[in-house]
């Protein structure tokens, strides 16, 4: 049975912005879209800065070191000849007003 975690409610969170939050021992970024809540590791694969304090473009976000973008949906990277560096999803859960992460990876 998969286990969720809270971390925060919905109203902190603004839809276009993102926040990182410790789960288990693992830097997890949250990220409000207009159609929804997503989550995925957020050291950068290649250099390990957070991915939720870069450019979020859409549904990709943008590393603030290097640039590389990262689909916030799939964690797939979205740069030619990279997609070795994907980065973990997780699967959200929102109800009433809290944002839940899954403990486990998607």
């Amino acid at each position: 049975m998969a286990e969720f975690e809270v971390v925060c409610r919905t109203p902190d969170i603004a839809v276009g912005e993102s926040k990182c939050f410790e789960i288990n021992g693992k830097w997890i970024g949250v990220y409000h879209l207009p159609d929804g809540f997503y989550a995925i590791d957020d050291p950068c694969p290649h250099a390990g800065a957070s991915l939720a304090l870069g450019r979020l473009a859409g549904d990709v976000i943008h590393c603030r070191i290097h640039d590389w973008g990262f689909g916030i949906k799939d964690g797939l990277c979205r740069e030619r000849n990279l997609p070795q560096h994907k980065v973990q999803t997780y699967q959200v859960r929102v109800r009433d007003d809290e944002v839940s992460i899954r403990t486990s990876p998607s």
